[in-house]
């Protein structure tokens, strides 16, 4: 099998097709040839996508490398430094060819990564990124455009926000390039999104409108999603007689196409009507079938569980079944725990997020100041050509003059005053915001030297000179992302915009701090912790604790904390 992948030229078919299609399709030609067998072939049949590239002279099929290498290391290995790494590489040769749309696109692609593995703060920093270079380059010009507005739909859909996800939807809709499959999936979500929010007419009509194409497209199987979620919006509102035979079509057709799950929670649906009507043997039987099928798939059918076990424990009350009621209103109660444990977790990724959404519009803000500047300098440099005019109209009069030239002088200085102002918010804006991003790069940074330090250590301990080799490149790349002295001299001219006098002062108060002293001390301002701080400085997390002991001295206090203390005051 590896002999085939030596030899077959698979890569060459690229030559034969447009540009713009070359980076997807030489994506699906790695993950169909490559993705899964051994990384030395893997990785030589990648490269050879480099030469190909250069020789068609296509920047954007050389950007496609690093997405195979990143991806190929994420299925293999799961959450990784190498895969961040070629994201990276990916993004920073994006923008240093001008390529906007790519680097939209791999912004994006990271985004996804992190979203794979549950790290929701960054992907929503790199969504949000990726979603304003989109819209900058024009949707028209992005590959996919609807499918990623889906995507990042679907992201805050999982987490709760809601409207966010209906947002990204409805703007997806509009989109020219929506595909027909996707469309539907889009209008079925807003409904869902409606039902959730208890507004059953609207989601009535967004699941109507999702059958009709369905149909209209002769898509069985939407056929019997929308079918399923109009019965399933009936019977919130318990009027059961009319969503009887909605929800009995969607379990007829969930068995048909296989989805289990999915029948599952109809059956429920179907026993709850059946114990209203008081049939509770009839009941009960209906849900022993669908119990045994949640307990295939117990982590993604919790919330409808928990709805099975409350109803079974109505049902053996009603039965005048004690025992086994509180046997069933006990499981209840921890499936229950569960679930608000489970939603905890996603209202602080929320919270989280919140702040995210916040800076983003901080960006925006900032755009909008750069805009009132420019209007401005218009409405200036109108002023000044009406001026001109009215000299020249009022000359003959020497008296008029002087009075109109006075109070065009006192405009002037008004507007300069007015645009200095303006000026000052953006740049302390800019500044904030600088400051901010350049620490989120710092942490993640760091995270990602913890990483390669685990894996370094790992490869130190091997012997075979290959694993010496990858750590000598471990090594150069943990390097790279240290905190050297340009990175430093970029950190304090943002800081200083930030925090202006605090190394006068301190040079001032304590005239035997070193440029080392100052960037220790400038981190504990920024409030970041010992292990952050070891890893942007290069040092050891006691080499940190030694450095603030040494600190405490220089100025005069041994007390715990007075370092952060006195850091936060100034």
């Amino acid at each position: 099998m590896q002999a085939l992948y030596a030899d077959a030229q698979v890569f060459d078919t690229l030559k034969s097709i447009p540009p713009k299609n070359r980076a997807s399709q030489a994506l699906a030609i790695y993950k169909a040839n490559y993705r899964h067998i051994d990384s030395a072939i893997a990785f030589k049949k990648i490269d050879e996508l480099t030469k190909i590239a250069a020789e068609l002279n296509d920047k954007a099929l050389a950007l496609a490398v690093f997405d195979c290498k990143a991806d190929y290391y994420s299925v293999n290995y799961g959450f990784n430094p190498h895969s961040l790494y070629y994201y990276q590489k990916a993004i920073d040769q994006a923008i240093a060819e001008g390529l906007t749309v790519e680097t939209g696109i791999y912004i994006f692609k990271k985004g996804q990564y992190y979203n794979t593995f549950e790290m929701y703060v960054p992907a929503c920093q790199l969504y949000l990124k990726a979603y304003d270079i989109f819209k900058s380059a024009g949707p028209e010009n992005i590959p996919g455009y609807a499918t990623n507005l889906n995507r990042i739909a679907d992201f805050y859909y999982a987490l709760g926000d809601l409207e966010s996800s209906r947002r990204f939807l409805l703007e997806a809709l509009d989109s020219p390039d929506v595909q027909s499959r996707d469309k539907i999936n889009m209008i079925n979500t807003v409904g869902m999104i409606y039902r959730s929010t208890g507004k059953y007419d609207d989601a009535l009509h967004y699941f109507n409108t999702a059958l009709q194409l369905a149909k209209k497209s002769k898509d069985s199987v939407w056929v019997a999603i929308a079918i399923g979620n109009i019965g399933s919006v009936y019977f919130m509102q318990k009027k059961y007689d009319i969503a009887l035979p909605y929800i009995k079509t969607d379990y007829e057709q969930s068995v048909k196409f296989g989805e289990k799950g999915n029948g599952a929670i109809a059956l429920v649906r179907i026993a709850t009507i059946t114990a209203d009507r008081k049939s509770y043997a009839a009941a009960l039987k209906q849900i022993d079938t669908a119990e045994k099928i949640f307990n295939i798939h117990p982590k993604s059918t919790l919330k409808y569980r928990i709805d099975m076990y409350g109803l079974k424990a109505d049902i053996f009350e009603k039965m005048n079944k004690p025992a086994e009621a509180l046997r069933y209103r006990k499981i209840y109660d921890a499936a229950s725990d569960s679930l608000a444990r489970i939603n905890d977790v996603l209202s602080v990724e929320r919270t989280k997020l919140k702040w995210e959404n916040d800076k983003q519009q901080l960006k925006v803000q900032q755009l909008n100041a750069r805009a009132r500047t420019e209007r401005i300098k218009r409405n200036a440099l109108a002023g000044v050509l009406f001026l001109l005019i009215v000299i020249s109209f009022l000359i003959y009069n020497r008296q008029k003059l002087v009075i109109r030239r006075d109070k065009a002088v006192l405009e002037k200085q008004e507007v300069a005053l007015q645009l200095e102002t303006s000026r000052a918010d953006a740049e302390r804006n800019n500044a904030k915001l600088a400051l901010l991003d350049f620490t989120d790069q710092l942490r993640v940074k760091n995270d990602i030297i913890e990483n390669f330090k685990a894996e370094l250590d790992m490869m130190q301990r091997q012997t075979d000179p290959l694993y010496m080799y990858r750590a000598n490149q471990l090594t150069d790349m943990m390097n790279a992302h240290i905190m050297t002295d340009k990175s430093w001299h970029e950190f304090k001219t943002l800081f200083e915009k930030v925090h202006p006098s605090f190394f006068k002062i301190l040079t001032v108060r304590f005239p035997d701090l070193t440029e080392t002293d100052m960037r220790l001390l400038s981190l504990v301002k920024l409030k970041l912790n010992n292990r952050e701080m070891a890893g942007m400085l290069g040092i050891t997390i006691e080499g940190v604790k030694k450095s603030k002991q040494r600190l405490r001295k220089k100025i005069g206090s041994s007390e715990e904390g007075s370092i952060e203390t006195l850091m936060a005051e100034i």
